[in-house]
């Protein structure tokens, strides 16, 4: 069995892949200069209908472009803290997608509460 990992670029990468200016880039995708700079920003500002603009022009899935991808919502960090903090008292495990099988790992993350929402 192949499995196919498709990694996040950013805007930036799918430019200079494209041999651009970013004049002709944002020609390109239909979007101001300055809009262009706010999305690289990561400016809230910026409407889903242009990301989703942005994402259709490239023929990318959002998700796949680093700036379209939403920050994530203080409840799943929390969730994802606690769960840290679980595993770190009472053991992590590993599934192994070769073979199928799940093993007992004596590996530890570092997260003190609250950590994961500083990272934002």
């Amino acid at each position: 069995m192949t499995t196919i990992v498709a990694l996040p670029r950013s805007l930036e990468d799918l430019r200079n892949r494209r041999y651009e200016t970013v004049e002709e880039f944002t020609r390109f995708l239909g979007i101001s200069e300055q809009t262009y700079r706010r999305v690289l920003r990561g400016d809230p500002t910026v409407q889903n209908p242009t990301k989703r603009q942005i994402a259709e022009r490239l023929g990318t899935p959002p998700h796949l472009i680093n700036e379209l991808i939403p920050p994530p919502s203080d409840a799943y960090l929390a969730t994802l803290t606690q769960a840290i903090r679980e595993a770190n008292q009472h053991g992590w495990y590993e599934y192994d997608l070769a073979t199928g099988t799940i093993s007992a790992t004596p590996t530890t993350i570092e997260c003190p509460p609250g950590a994961a929402n500083e990272q934002q």
